[in-house]
């Protein structure tokens, strides 16, 4: 900058120097138009003039010399402020050329190491990609020998299955036969013995249900008759049987509060002597003083009284029962509740005579030993309404399915 001013003060003076030569011309011109275009004046007019002129033109060319220098030393510091600024940038160019040629170089790097990564990555995957595919087709073919074994397993076990099946089916239909033969022989006890066809019925209609699941077309002959057999028990009028055993059990619970003969004809003095013989005694003990007059008079009153109480009259137009001890009693209740009980064993047993036999028995009895109370009354009315029910029936026969059971199971027996 020091360097380029100093040029410009030599150019300068340069042309300040080279302006100079060039005043007396240009007086000397500038002199001599006047002289040619005007007339002549005054001398000292004429100087003055002159003067006017080069000062001017002094003036102009300094002016023309200084305008010049500081557009020539703006446009040097201006010059070198942009040298300068470039020169900067120029630098911050440098190095970021610099910087990015180190980057590329580290990228260049990294792209390498990492094209070295994947391919290693690469031929580690294809090594376990290919170890994967050995093992995948080891496994394969070993799965392959298992379930060709396995499958030879499952047909050898189904065959072993199928004749298990075959001999258990056998055995579980021989079973079943045997819970039906059972079922049949309860149903023929009941009603042979107990006359329970209600129970007998539900014994038919069971084994009838279990014989269904047995495949074999000799057990249609046994099915056959125990339809025939359940449409006989249909047909048969049954009475309330356990009705009948009930209200019987309840007479026989009755039995204890039925008042005996004999129980209304004893005297009321004996029950309020009882009662009132400890109040007797206290008050006479107390109302009585041997020491007052009159003592013996008042003893004598009061010894009357008591005899009168002893003695009762009174009419009696029929002849009385003798009152019972104890044990008659216990055998009076229990004659009659022992009657009423093979009443109600008979049935269960369906026997008519023996049923009815009981009853007239038991009624005989009431009115024999018991006094007519309402009580009475009400228990021989109910005896009087069982007696009137029918409870023989006419039971059919249900063996023939079990003969053919039977025979059906005899059957079978070889052949197990």
């Amino acid at each position: 900058f020091v360097t380029t001013a100093k040029d410009s003060s030599k150019d300068a003076s340069d042309a300040t120097s080279v302006a100079e030569p060039a005043g007396p011309d240009s007086m000397s011109v500038s002199s001599a138009v006047p002289a040619v275009s005007t007339p002549a004046k005054d001398p000292a007019k004429a100087h003055w003039a002159v003067y006017l002129a080069l000062i001017l033109a002094i003036l102009g060319v300094g002016l023309s010399v200084y305008t010049w220098y500081v557009t020539q030393v703006a446009g040097q510091l201006e010059a070198g402020r942009e040298l300068g600024r470039l020169d900067g940038v120029d630098r911050e160019l440098t190095r970021l050329v610099t910087e990015q040629s180190g980057l590329q170089v580290r990228i260049d790097a990294a792209l390498s190491q990492n094209l070295d990564d994947k391919r290693e990555v690469l031929e580690s995957i294809e090594a376990a990609q290919s170890e994967l595919d050995a093992r995948f087709k080891s496994l394969a073919d070993e799965q392959e020998g298992a379930l060709a074994r396995q499958n030879d397993e499952i047909s050898s076990l189904a065959g072993t299955l199928a004749a298990t099946r075959t001999q258990l089916g056998s055995v579980e239909e021989d079973w079943t036969l045997r819970e039906v033969a059972h079922l049949l022989l309860l149903a023929n006890q009941r009603l042979s013995l107990l006359g329970d066809a209600e129970l007998a019925k539900r014994a038919l209609t069971l084994a009838d249900d279990r014989l269904r699941s047995v495949a074999d077309p000799a057990i249609l002959e046994v099915r056959r008759a125990l339809s025939q057999e359940l449409s006989a028990l249909e047909r048969v009028q049954l009475s309330d049987i356990s009705g009948i055993a009930l209200d019987l059990s309840s007479l026989v619970q009755t039995v204890s509060a039925l008042p005996l003969k004999g129980d209304g004809d004893r005297p009321d003095w004996i029950a309020d002597a009882q009662a009132d013989q400890s109040g007797k005694d206290s008050s006479t003990a107390s109302s009585v003083d041997k020491d007052k007059p009159g003592f013996f008079a008042a003893w004598m009153s009061r010894l009357a009284d008591d005899l009168g109480s002893l003695i009762r009259v009174r009419r009696v137009d029929e002849t009385q029962s003798p009152k019972l001890d104890n044990s008659e009693r216990f055998l009076a209740f229990e004659n009659l509740r022992l009657h009423l009980l093979v009443a109600q064993l008979a049935v269960l047993r369906s026997d008519q005579a023996v049923y009815e036999e009981n009853l007239t028995t038991a009624r005989t009895w009431l009115n024999d030993y018991f006094e007519s109370s309402s009580e009475s009354q009400r228990f021989d009315a109910r005896l009087s309404e069982l007696m009137q029910i029918d409870i023989a029936q006419e039971l059919p026969d249900i063996s023939e399915s079990l003969t053919l059971l039977r025979s059906q199971i005899g059957a079978r027996t070889p052949t197990e």
